[in-house]
C-alpha cells in the first residue's frame, strides 16, 4: 500500500473512496501554508484597516491561526505541536516582515526632481498618469501628467527614460462612506507618492520589458482587427481596452482579460507540449514563465500563477511533489512578504479567492466529473461578494457564462494568437487569417448577451450575503486544508456569526 493509499479513507468495506479528506488529518500536514496566509491577511487587516497596534494585531493573528489549526485537528500528537512552533516562529518573523513593509510612510516633499524609467502609462480621471521607477533612489512615483511650458501635454511611453519635476502631494483616501481608495491602490504598485502637474521629458530608452511590451501593443493595434487586438493586448501585454473591459465586467467575466491562471496555464502546456523530450524541460519552462509575466506587467494575479506553477516545477525537480492548495497559499504569502500592500489589491484579493477556492474543490477525493462541473458556479460565487463590494452589483448569469467561458477561452485565446501571427509579421493575408479568430470572438459576445439578456438579474453586497461567503468559503478553504466534513461546516457557521455580528457592530 503505498503512502497516498494510506491517505485515502474507506467507506465501510466497499473500498469506495469517500468525499472528504480523512478524519484526523490535521491543517498542519495538508496546509501548513494556509494557516501563515491566514495569519498574514489578519495581521494586516487589524494593522491597517482596524488601525490596531502591533502587539495586539500579532495575539490576535496567532489566536486565529491557533483556532483554525486546533479545530481542523483530531488526533494531536507530540509532532503537531513541534510543527506548531515551527510554524508560530515563522509567522512571528513574518509578522515584523509585514509591519516593515507597511510601517514607513514617507511624506511627500514639497518638490520633486528627478529621473527613472516610465513603467506604466494609462488615462486616470480626466487625465493621464505614469507610474516612474526612481533611478536615483528605491521606490517608484505616480506621474499626474500635466503640460509643457509650450502648453502642450506631456506625453511619455513604457520604456521610456524620462526626466520629470512636479509638486509632491500624499495620495487620496476614501472617506468614512468608503468609496475607491487611491492610496492602496498605488500603493500595492509600489508608488510612494503623486507628482501633481508633472512636466516629463524623454531623454533615452531603456532596455527592457517595458519597451518590449510598449512594442508589441502598438504593432497589435496596427495589425490586427478590434476584438482579436483587444483579445491579445490583454493577453500579450497586459492592456485593457476600455470597451471590451466594460463589456466583461458586464457579464461577470473580467478575468478573462486579466493574465491571470488561465493564461499561464496556457502557456505552461503549450510550452510543455513543445519541449518535449528537451534535457531541461522544466528549467526552460520556467525561464519562459517568468519572461511571459514580466512582459505582461507582472500584475498581482499572473505573478500568483507563475509562482504557484513554479512550486509545482521545483517539487518536481526536487522529487517533492507539492499540494496545489498549499502552493497556491505558500505564493499568497510569499507575495504579501514581498509587497504587503497587495492585501488590499482587488485583483490579488480575486485571483486568491478564486485559485484557492478551485484547488479546494479537486482536493474532494470522490465527485470525479461532477467537482469540474460544480467548479466554475462554486469559483463565481466565492468571488462575486468581494467584486460587488468594488465594483457594484454582478450579473447572476455569470454564473452561467463563466461555465463555458473558462474551456472556451482556453482554446480560443492559444488558437487566437496562431491566427495573428501571420498578421503580426506582415504576411500577406495574414489580417484575413486573424479574422478568422475575429469572428470567434464576436460569436462568444453575441452568447454572453443572450445569456445576459435571459438572466438580466444581478447580486448586491450585502451583510447577509457576506455571511453566506463567508461560511462558503471557510468550507472551501476548511476542505483544501483536511478538514473532516463536520468540522469545516462547523468552523463555517461560527465564522458567519461571528462575521455578521461583526459587520452589524460596526
Amino acid at each position: 500500500m503505498t503512502a497516498a493509499s494510506r491517505l485515502l479513507p474507506r467507506d465501510g468495506e466497499s473500498g469506495r473512496e469517500t468525499l472528504f479528506p480523512r478524519p484526523g488529518a490535521s491543517p498542519l500536514a495538508n496546509a501548513p501554508a494556509f494557516i501563515l496566509l491566514l495569519a498574514f491577511s489578519i495581521f494586516l487587516f487589524l494593522r491597517i484597516d482596524m488601525s490596531f497596534p502591533f502587539s495586539l494585531s500579532l495575539i490576535i493573528s496567532l489566536i486565529a491561526a491557533a483556532g483554525w489549526t486546533a479545530a481542523g485537528t483530531e488526533c494531536p500528537n507530540k509532532r503537531s505541536a513541534q510543527v506548531w512552533a515551527l510554524l508560530s516562529a515563522a509567522a512571528v518573523c513574518g509578522f515584523f516582515f509585514l509591519d516593515y513593509g507597511i510601517a514607513p510612510q514617507p511624506t511627500a516633499p514639497s518638490r520633486v526632481e528627478s529621473r527613472g524609467v516610465v513603467l506604466l502609462e494609462r488615462k486616470w480621471g480626466f487625465g493621464r498618469v505614469a507610474l516612474v521607477s526612481d533611478s536615483s533612489a528605491p521606490g517608484r512615483y505616480l506621474l499626474r501628467l500635466g503640460r509643457d511650458a509650450g502648453g502642450v501635454p506631456s506625453h511619455v511611453s513604457p520604456g521610456d527614460v524620462v526626466s520629470f519635476s512636479g509638486a509632491g502631494a500624499p495620495f487620496r483616501r476614501a472617506d468614512e462612506r468608503g468609496g475607491f481608495d487611491e492610496f492602496l491602490y498605488w500603493r500595492a504598485r509600489g508608488a510612494l507618492f503623486a507628482v501633481e502637474n508633472a512636466r516629463a521629458d524623454v531623454i533615452g530608452r531603456s532596455f527592457g520589458p517595458p519597451l518590449w511590451r510598449n512594442a508589441v501593443s502598438a504593432r497589435i493595434r496596427e495589425a490586427l482587427p478590434p476584438r482579436t487586438a483587444g483579445y491579445m493586448l490583454a493577453s500579450w501585454v497586459g492592456e485593457r481596452d476600455q470597451a471590451m473591459a466594460e463589456f466583461h465586467r458586464a457579464a461577470g467575466t473580467s478575468h478573462l482579460l486579466a493574465v491571470s491562471g488561465l493564461h499561464v496555464g496556457v502557456v505552461y502546456a503549450i510550452c510543455w507540449f513543445l519541449l518535449k523530450g528537451f534535457k531541461f524541460r522544466l528549467w526552460a519552462i520556467s525561464a519562459v514563465l517568468w519572461f511571459y509575466v514580466f512582459l505582461t506587467g507582472a500584475s498581482p494575479s499572473s505573478v500568483r500563477a507563475a509562482a504557484m506553477i513554479q512550486i509545482v516545477i521545483l517539487g518536481r525537480i526536487l522529487g517533492c511533489p507539492s499540494k496545489p492548495f498549499n502552493s497556491v497559499s505558500a505564493a499568497g504569502s510569499a507575495m504579501l512578504l514581498h509587497n504587503p500592500w497587495l492585501f488590499w489589491d482587488v485583483g490579488w484579493r480575486l485571483s486568491m479567492l478564486a485559485v484557492l477556492t478551485l484547488t479546494s474543490i479537486y482536493s474532494f477525493n470522490a465527485l470525479r466529473s461532477a467537482k469540474y462541473i460544480a467548479a466554475s458556479p462554486m469559483v463565481w460565487f466565492a468571488t462575486s461578494l468581494q467584486a460587488a463590494r468594488t465594483f457594484g452589483p454582478v450579473p447572476l448569469a455569470g454564473i452561467a457564462i463563466n461555465f463555458f467561458a473558462v474551456p472556451a477561452f482556453g482554446v480560443l485565446l492559444p488558437g487566437a494568437s496562431i491566427f495573428s501571427l501571420p498578421a503580426m509579421a506582415g504576411v500577406k493575408f495574414g489580417y484575413q487569417a486573424a479574422c478568422v479568430a475575429e469572428s470567434f470572438f464576436w460569436a462568444w459576445e453575441k452568447f454572453s448577451d443572450c445569456l445576459l439578456f435571459l438572466c438580466p438579474w444581478t447580486v448586491d453586497f450585502g451583510v447577509s450575503a457576506t455571511a453566506a461567503g463567508a461560511a462558503a468559503l471557510t468550507v472551501f478553504f476548511a476542505l483544501g486544508s483536511g478538514f473532516s466534513s463536520g468540522r469545516a461546516m462547523f468552523a463555517a457557521l461560527a465564522n458567519a456569526a461571528c462575521l455578521f455580528i461583526f459587520i452589524s457592530a460596526i
